[in-house]
């Protein structure tokens, strides 16, 4: 996935409105790379790294890409 590809997927996601683990686990789904996930889960949880990294162990498609 370009960083166009991931812009275009996460252009509409609101933080209030939708589940944030949901859509990460998709985005690992559809191959989003790992940096720009993490990027998009600090800033819209407003969270530091560690807590990213454990949203991100919680997602089933990043285990099938990466374990």
């Amino acid at each position: 996935m370009t960083t166009k590809e991931f812009d275009e997927e996460v252009k509409d996601f609101s933080p209030e409105k939708d589940d944030l683990k949901k859509k990460v686990n998709e985005l690992f789904g559809k191959g989003a790379g790992t940096v720009h996930v993490l990027y998009f889960i600090i800033e819209h949880k407003n969270c530091r790294l560690i807590e990213a990294m454990e949203i991100v162990e919680s997602c089933p498609n990043y285990h099938k890409r990466f374990k």
